[in-house]
């Protein structure tokens, strides 16, 4: 049936696939934005991307190689799927003249658990790291003659017990705790990074100030942690108490390239995210400042066990 030009102005509507064209820095980009939701659950034996020789690097390693890689869970017991949420997906081209130079597969919004047997990710990690004084005192290990940490022990498990802390962690060197964006095998606070009280007074953070992570040590605890540790990341906010996710990481992307390339970033259109020659994963902060992944001090001093992926007695290599 004909549509009247009466009915047809009241309509209105977008194509779910649209090209848009970019250039920067002598390179020419072309994406194709697709404006879905998808909801997915996938297992992958052996993600392995980028092997071949890197200068430093150990023979045989690759950029980004995680064996049982896993988007989204299940409930064995229920049959129930916990899929891996994705929104406004794109694929972008890098082009240096008429040569293909990268290419990224990026995501507007992500949000779900990421699984895997990590061996090494090249790439911008983000982790905010929360939790009570009371567990992190637990974790200070003061050798007897130091007066100094066995009084920071007290105060924060006795004046700051019940208050949350948080630090920032990324990839990096242990030892060390420099940053290492390149086929790392650690994540942790950095050479120089603070904890803090989010909801503290400038006193409270003054005095945490003083205080800060050298070669992966912050008063006698380790801060850098293998990222073997970790069976499953929940990408975005989860609710410890209801298990679901209430928000979502913004600008993931998985890009691969000849040569270094700037990305422009999907949160603030007016920046770039400058991705290694190589594979390179991109799991960065929100605009408002938020990690990618949010975790527990518990979970990064003792791990994080792996979601169930596979219907079925296996919980992975389905």
């Amino acid at each position: 049936m004909a549509l009247s030009d009466d009915k047809l102005s009241e309509v209105t509507g977008q194509a779910f696939m649209n090209l848009t064209t970019d250039s920067h820095n002598g390179l020419t980009f072309t994406r194709l934005n697709l404006g879905l939701d998808v909801d997915t659950q996938l297992n992958i034996k052996k993600l392995e991307l980028g092997n071949y020789s890197r200068s430093g690097e150990a023979a045989g390693t690759a950029d980004i190689a995680i064996d049982n890689f896993a988007l989204g869970s299940v409930n064995d017991a229920t049959g129930a799927i916990t899929p891996f949420k994705i929104k406004d997906p794109y694929l972008e081209i890098a082009y240096s003249g008429s040569k293909v130079v990268g290419v990224r597969m990026g995501f507007g919004e992500a949000k779900g658990h990421l699984s895997g047997d990590i061996k090494r990710i090249t790439g911008n990690v983000a982790v905010d790291i929360y939790g009570k004084g009371s567990y992190l005192a637990s974790q200070i290990s003061c050798a007897w003659y130091d007066l100094i940490c066995h009084g920071a022990k007290g105060i924060v498990g006795g004046a700051y017990a019940n208050s949350d802390f948080s630090a920032a962690a990324q990839l990096v060197t242990n030892p060390g705790g420099d940053p290492d964006p390149v086929r790392a095998q650690y994540i942790g606070m950095v050479d120089g990074q603070k904890l803090s009280i989010p909801a503290g007074s400038g006193f409270d953070n003054f005095l945490l100030g003083l205080f800060s992570s050298s070669n992966c040590a912050l008063l006698g605890t380790g801060t850098c942690f293998p990222l073997t540790n970790y069976g499953s990341f929940p990408v975005g906010k989860l609710d410890p108490n209801s298990q679901l996710f209430t928000d979502a990481a913004k600008g993931v992307f998985l890009s691969m390239q000849t040569q270094n390339v700037q990305w422009r970033d999907q949160q603030d259109t007016s920046q770039f995210v400058q991705a290694l020659a190589g594979a390179f994963m991109n799991l960065p902060r929100n605009a408002d400042g938020s990690a990618a992944i949010r975790t527990s001090f518990q979970e990064a001093f003792e791990g994080i066990p792996r979601v169930d992926t596979c219907l079925g007695t296996p919980t992975k290599g389905c």
